[in-house]
């Protein structure tokens, strides 16, 4: 159902859906917030509403997609912290939230989604320090926290990411030595 012209909220039982696989809602005019999700789909494996004027924090409850590995939400005005509970995506290994109103701490539980290989949390309003925990993602491929407000030292553990073939930290307020 993307690229259309789709309006009005996401229902709240879409994600509960027993067969469902893929939510595919990007670049629509989808707004209000992410939905507080009444069942989960056991199956659902990639959430997609990128492009669109959803709004407000994510709900806790976005840790009940236990089962999704492509979580992308880029694009859109949701605000707010990214709640922890999204280190308990253990299938997770694509995360987009990059074009948002993120703020506060990147939230360290990140690192608990131990299948990551793409993170972009770029063009938020995300500060405080890169968590250290970010360098024990040992699969993690792609890393984007450019064009927020962080502030400190880049990790100096991120030196030993092997598999890091991107990483981009630029339009922060970084200081001291690149590792």
């Amino acid at each position: 159902m993307g690229e259309n012209f789709l309006n009005g909220s996401i229902p709240k039982g879409l994600f509960g859906l027993p067969e469902l696989t893929q939510v595919e809602l990007q670049d629509n005019l989808l707004s209000g917030n992410f939905p507080q999700p009444v069942s989960m789909s056991p199956n659902l494996g990639q959430v997609t509403l990128s492009n669109n004027k959803l709004s407000g924090p994510l709900p806790p409850s976005i840790g009940n997609f236990t089962s999704v590995q492509k979580l992308l939400l880029d694009g859109n005005q949701f605000s707010g912290k990214i709640p922890s509970e999204i280190g308990k995506l253990q299938q997770l290994s694509k995360i987009d939230f990059s074009h948002n109103k993120f703020s506060g701490p990147i939230a360290p539980e990140i690192s608990h989604c131990k299948l990551l290989t793409f993170v972009d949390l770029s063009r938020n309003e995300l500060s405080g320090e890169i968590p250290n925990e970010v360098t024990s993602m040992r699969i993690l491929n792609y890393l984007n926290l450019s064009k927020n407000h962080l502030v400190g030292t880049i990790p100096g553990s991120i030196a030993s990411m092997q598999s890091l073939t991107s990483v981009d930290f630029s339009y922060n307020n970084l200081t001291g030595l690149v590792p």
